[in-house]
């Protein structure tokens, strides 16, 4: 028993140990997905910061640089013709550049606008906005690094021109002068998820393959774990069978043989008493002829339960077989204690049983023997107190006597 209780503990250990490496690894693997796609995510923005950069360095912008750092008010759209063109031509470069063009704020207005400078965009006309057109999708963080005077990549957003991303970087003549100058380059983000998706799905596999091996551990953690418990149940059911009446519950033949060698032992060594009391139920038999077996059993099962409540926690009742009971006292002090015990028990027994609205009159006849008055041995002393028994019997039952050196003391109640 001790070896299995070491095994289910070492198996409960385990299951915690698999729960918990399970979650550190889910907290893990979703860590390192979240981590992988920011990083990946991270590094396209950063790509495209060097592409706009790449169409701004690209764009001689001194020919320009007078009319961009005039009040954007005072600029007229022709001024703006040739840039025009020249910015058309970069984003026709890239297959994926669609949208591409001059962003400004409006320091005017008490509530800071975007507003356009030039839409170059290579778009049917309709499509182009106007100059000091405000910049309707502006968001919060566009205008925060627009004062900054900082690049920033915004999206992806989907509008009904597509899906897009911005790629928003500051035009290097403007960046130290009061009329500051943003160029921007809204390039198709067709694919952005997938790139994303490919970059996350290695870990997420490798993250879900350790998740499938410890969920696998922690199933047959817990199937073993169940054999165990039902090896603990049968057991349990076995040590039951082995020690214990099965009727009454109370310990059999084999579990007082134990304890009564047990007190012994510790009589010897304390130089106490022990008390083996054998009863044998009186007109029992008259129970089972009237009313059958089945009252008959529920009789025996309330005569335990009544003995019980007379000892003590040290003491002991069995039954050793059909109405005979025999009661271990392991602490005597001297004679006497023991049959005042016994005369309690035999008056317990004279009691009325009510069992199924039947009124059941019975006693007992009950024999004591003490170590080590009477026998050397448990084995003796019990069959010592087993001919007491049989001399309260012939005394007329309903008595208790107590073996002494071969002189039965009785005692009638």
């Amino acid at each position: 028993m001790i070896k299995f209780a070491g095994l289910k503990s070492f198996l409960c250990s385990s299951r915690f140990f698999y729960i918990l490496l399970f979650t550190i690894t889910s907290a893990a693997g979703v860590l390192f997905v979240i981590h992988t796609k920011q990083a990946q995510d991270e590094e396209m923005r950063s790509n495209l910061i060097t592409y706009a950069r790449t169409i701004e360095k690209s764009i001689d912008w001194q020919p320009f640089a007078k009319t961009l750092n005039t009040d954007p008010d005072l600029i007229k759209v022709e001024d703006l013709v040739e840039l025009n063109s020249k910015l058309n031509s970069a984003c026709r470069v890239n297959v994926d550049c669609h949208f591409i063009y001059l962003l400004y704020l409006d320091k005017t207005q008490s509530k800071k606008q975007v507003r356009f400078l030039l839409d170059a965009s290579p778009q049917p006309p309709s499509e182009i906005s106007k100059l000091a057109e405000i910049f309707t999708e502006a968001s919060d963080e566009l205008k925060r690094v627009m004062k900054i005077r900082a690049p920033i990549v915004e999206g992806p957003v989907t509008d009904h021109w597509g899906s897009w991303i911005s790629a928003r970087v500051p035009v290097t003549v403007t960046v130290k002068t009061p009329n500051f100058v943003m160029l921007n380059v809204d390039v198709a983000a067709k694919g952005w998820n997938k790139r994303l998706l490919s970059k996350t799905l290695f870990p997420a596999l490798l993250t879900l393959f350790f998740l499938l091996i410890l969920t696998g551990l922690i199933l047959r953690n817990e199937y073993v774990e169940n054999l165990l418990k039902q090896l603990f149940d049968s057991t349990t059911v076995l040590s039951e069978l082995a020690y214990y009446d099965a009727l009454t519950g109370l310990p059999n033949r084999r579990l007082l043989d134990d304890r009564a060698a047990q007190a012994f032992k510790a009589a010897k060594r304390s130089k106490q008493m022990v008390a083996i009391m054998f009863l044998d139920l009186d007109y029992f038999k008259a129970v089972n002829d009237d009313y059958g077996h089945e009252v008959g059993d529920r009789l025996l099962v309330s005569v335990a339960g009544r003995l019980k409540e007379l000892l003590r926690t040290d003491d002991t009742v069995a039954r050793i077989g059909g109405d005979e009971f025999v009661i271990l006292l392991p602490k005597v002090e001297d004679e006497q204690q023991a049959t005042v015990a016994a005369e309690k028990i035999i008056k317990a027994l004279t009691k009325p049983f009510e069992i199924d609205g039947k009124v059941l009159e019975i006693g007992g006849s009950l024999g004591v023997a003490i170590y080590s008055k009477s026998g050397a041995t448990p084995a003796n002393l019990l069959k010592c107190a087993d001919e007491a028994m049989y001399s309260a019997k012939r005394l007329g039952r309903n008595m208790f006597v107590v073996y002494a050196d071969d002189i039965l003391t009785s005692s009638e109640i």
